[in-house]
């Protein structure tokens, strides 16, 4: 796969913002999760450009770098640390559902802060920015967090809602 999607946004002919993309992968194109993931992060940088009107007033060719963009999303970046089982990881995992719900799942970001150190921070800090520019509307943290839920759901919690 190009590392570099060039991209012709324009408009279709209803006037609506639309994403020519001349460089995709061609039949039988294998990816790993990572670069799947990474062409979703681009996929969805692409589309935030159409939803601001990239292409309406006149048809403008750009380039975007499949790894950085990637880069740019905590949730495809900072995976492995918001999945350890680790208690920092369980804190950042924390973070993310309660962004998600946090009616149903309350953190202390004190409790976070204080015990992690620079990177882990980095990495709170770096959640809560991209879930305030995007929130639910990032497909890739909301498939996160509701792995997280699924996976911290028990048969002891499923027990009590009966």
């Amino acid at each position: 796969m190009d590392r570099i999607l060039k991209v012709k946004h324009t408009a279709d002919r209803h006037g609506r913002p639309l994403a020519c993309i001349e460089n995709m992968p061609g039949e039988g194109a294998e990816f790993s999760a990572a670069k799947l993931r990474a062409l979703a992060s681009t996929f969805n940088t692409i589309a935030d450009e159409c939803d601001m009107g990239a292409g309406l007033a006149y048809a403008e060719t750009a380039e975007y770098d499949v790894q950085a963009t990637s880069q740019q999303n905590p949730c495809i970046a900072y995976r492995n640390e918001i999945c350890g089982f680790y208690s920092t990881a369980q804190r950042l995992s924390a973070l993310v559902k309660h962004l998600y719900n946090g009616a149903a799942h309350p953190v202390r970001l004190d409790n976070l802060l204080s015990n992690a150190d620079e990177h882990h921070s980095r990495i709170a800090l770096e959640l809560i920015a991209h879930y305030a520019k995007h929130g639910e509307n990032c497909g890739v943290f909301m498939d996160l967090a509701r792995r997280l839920v699924e996976r911290d759901c028990t048969p002891a919690d499923a027990n009590a809602d009966e």
